[in-house]
């Protein structure tokens, strides 16, 4: 499957656009690339902070599987994130959502998309992709757009496979070498947190062993370490063979820290993981998250981990 052939179906399920410049941007860009944009209309809606009403994102997300009919295989390509998902996923219709899947439906977002890519894990079991968005990402101007961030969008969608070999410093790993398979799962550590004890956060079962990957953005790191230690005392964390750090970013320590910084944060969460006696490992600086360079990453799909203090590997199966 080539993925200049896949149609792009845009939708704005969350907050919404405040720069309507960078659609244009986005769509000149993607049509320059071969893909065809549908719905980019969708850009254009406004209610109070977010895309248009409730009623309408809710219709725009339950009317996928008829787009899917309609059109055959297609990226549902988000505009951006924001908030304003969690209202919907008591309304959203899951098992039509999952045949749409099955039919060839590709889900790409993150940010706020964590919360419906999670929640159709965990009520279906299907894959969606936490990547890139139409206005945040491609909406760049030309001098920003990140190349890493198109390959990697275009391999994914194209073979539903992704790897990246980051080279960096593993400094919060404990152990000289690590590796293991296991489902990737995570997103927008402040939407998962929120999804907590909810039907919409998957069952222990479906992220035993699982590889956690996590990001966010603006959230200072007591913040960061509160929400960890929500899914520690969850249950959560312990079950992860791996949890690895993404892009968190946008924050800004004061003097009132006196040396707590992120590191201060992890370290906590790793004292915690050792009390309980797991060999949970963490890793750090994978290319995703609120950042320039992202990677397209299938939520919910098995992959491969190789890891040691020099960097580590992660693959899709």
């Amino acid at each position: 499957m080539n993925s200049i052939q896949i149609p792009i179906y845009c939708f704005a399920p969350s907050g919404k656009i405040t720069d309507i410049e960078s659609v244009a941007r986005a769509k000149s860009f993607l049509e320059g690339l071969g893909f065809e944009l549908h719905n980019i209309e969708c850009a254009n809606r406004v209610y109070q902070r977010f895309a248009g009403s409730d009623q309408e994102r809710l219709n725009e997300i339950n009317d996928l599987p008829e787009i899917t009919s309609s059109i055959g295989p297609n990226i549902a390509l988000a505009m951006r994130g924001g908030y304003g998902i969690s209202r919907l996923l008591p309304h959203i219709q899951w098992d039509r959502l999952a045949k749409a899947v099955d039919d060839g439906l590709i889900i790409v977002g993150h940010s706020d998309l964590t919360a419906l890519e999670i929640g159709l894990f965990a009520k279906t079991g299907r894959v969606s992709y936490a990547g890139p968005m139409l206005s945040y990402d491609f909406g760049r101007h030309p001098s920003e757009l990140s190349q890493f961030t198109l390959n990697h969008f275009q391999e994914a969608i194209a073979h539903q496979r992704f790897e990246v070999d980051v080279r960096h410093d593993q400094h919060w790993l404990e152990t000289p070498q690590l590796s293991g398979e296991g489902v990737l799962w995570g997103g927008n550590l402040s939407i998962l947190v929120s999804l907590l004890s909810t039907s919409y956060f998957p069952s222990k079962s479906m992220i035993k062993n699982g590889i956690l990957f996590i990001e966010d953005v603006n959230e200072h790191p007591y913040r960061i370490e509160r929400m960890l230690l929500q899914l520690l005392q969850a249950g959560v964390l312990e079950s992860q063979q791996v949890i690895i750090f993404g892009d968190f970013s946008s924050y800004q320590l004061s003097q009132h820290d006196d040396g707590y910084d992120l590191n201060a944060c992890v370290a906590q969460i790793k004292s915690q993981l050792k009390e309980l006696g797991t060999k949970t490992q963490i890793l750090n600086n994978l290319p995703f998250g609120h950042c320039q360079d992202k990677l397209t990453l299938p939520v919910g799909k098995k992959c491969l981990f190789n890891a040691n203090k020099e960097g580590f590997i992660l693959k899709s199966i």
